[in-house]
């Protein structure tokens, strides 16, 4: 916990709200004390109101509203107090012997002992391809140019790539999955790109999720609202989706690539009309559509000489809104029970709003993340309305067929 905070503060340009500082504890798990103690009293660094801590307002500084550290009562008489020590009898009074510390007195940013800096010989040492062998003949390799991992991927079809290896380390773990070989992919340009378009997004397969988030609150605080309603349901969704150290190392194309049922950000992929580049051993593109990708549990359409590229999400237009669902049993660190994406646009027909275009995709609902398609077409032409909503809810259950004794 407090290694977490450190680095907030450290990293942080200005003093952080009470918001990101409870986002960068969500990943730590403390099961004896329980969180709200420990983030009540990071609560300080945020500067916010003195009252928690003085039981006064922060612009009360007087002696008179000084509480005694003996008593716990307010010191208003200002006496002194004599000092029980053997050599001197000088007496102080209360409120200079105990000062009480409020939030304005502690300032975590602009902290002045002398810190450690990251060793600059790292930061000035040349980046070089690697290549690590292992017992059993297990490869890790470490290429810097995406030629370099298509080379590899054509000599080995069955590599995997990583990254954060927040997925195959719980595969080789818990489910004793081996991979002989595998390419990490993280300091590879071409798959860290992100660059912001006049009709999107463009975000490379490597980026990082926490890198993901800055581009996408930049890009939300300096776009008009009704171009950003895709961008925003990423950030929420991305608040809840791990904690900020699995985010720090995650990968946007790990986790379309995992093609997990209940992946938090695919179903919104699909909704939103993202489309997904492809490149071959040969250095061909193509691209495919988000809701084109999923085949099956767990298998996407890629072959075994094919990686994703990047991933490009368009910005939306007037009246055209997208949302994001997540119901799982808790709110911060936990996979969903049932998790959604939902775009609508509308257009105005006879003085009424009219859908013109829909998409509705949920996970933890089938073996993939699924496109309830007779919903969507059922809504498509009509009037945005509470009647609507009822036909389309009994729709739904055309589209989602849940036996008794389905997982999770």
């Amino acid at each position: 916990f407090v290694m977490s905070m450190y680095a907030l503060l450290r990293s942080s340009e200005t003093l952080p709200s009470e918001e990101q500082i409870e986002e960068s504890l969500a990943g730590n798990l403390c099961r004896c004390t329980g969180y709200r103690p420990i983030i009540d009293a990071f609560r300080v660094f945020a500067k916010t109101d003195n009252a928690l801590y003085t039981k006064k307002s922060s612009a009360s500084n007087s002696r008179n509203d000084f509480v005694c550290p003996s008593t716990g009562k307010p010191c208003s008489c200002g006496e002194k107090v004599v000092n029980h020590n053997e050599t001197s009898s000088e007496s102080v009074v209360c409120g200079e012997r105990y000062r009480l510390v409020s939030y304005n007195e502690i300032d975590g940013s602009s902290y002045s002992e002398k810190e450690l800096i990251f060793p600059p010989e790292l930061l000035l040492r040349k980046i070089t391809p690697l290549k690590l062998s292992g017992f059993g003949g297990l490869k890790w390799y470490r290429p810097l140019r995406v030629k370099q991992v298509l080379d590899l991927k054509l000599r080995y079809p069955d590599a995997k790539l990583v990254v954060g290896n927040t997925e195959v380390g719980i595969e080789t773990k818990f489910k004793n999955v081996q991979y002989q070989v595998q390419i990490s992919v993280t300091h590879v340009p071409e798959l860290n790109t992100l660059s912001v378009k006049d009709d999107g997004l463009e975000i490379g397969a490597a980026v990082r999720l926490t890198e993901l988030q800055k581009v996408l609150r930049k890009v939300v605080a300096e776009r008009d609202a009704h171009e950003t309603s895709s961008f925003k349901a990423f950030l929420e969704q991305l608040k809840w989706f791990a904690g900020k150290q699995i985010k720090n190392v995650a990968s946007v194309g790990g986790n379309i690539c995992t093609a997990s049922p209940i992946s938090d950000l695919n179903p919104l992929w699909m909704a939103a009309g993202a489309k997904f580049r492809i490149i071959d051993c040969k250095e061909n593109i193509r691209t495919t559509q988000a809701e084109d990708f999923f085949l099956g549990y767990r298998k996407v359409d890629l072959r075994s000489s094919e990686i994703l590229l990047s991933v490009f999400l368009p910005r939306t237009r007037p009246f055209e809104f997208v949302k994001e669902f997540k119901q799982a049993h808790r709110r911060d660190d936990d996979i969903a029970i049932v998790n959604a994406g939902m775009r609508v646009f509308l257009e105005e027909k006879g003085g009424k709003w009219a859908v013109s275009d829909a998409s509705i995709v949920y996970g933890g609902v089938a073996p993939v993340s699924l496109s309830a398609s007779k919903t969507e077409c059922f809504l498509i032409g009509k009037s945005w309305d509470e009647e609507l909503l009822q036909g389309a809810l009994v729709k739904l259950r055309e589209d989602i067929s849940l036996p008794e004794n389905v997982p999770g």
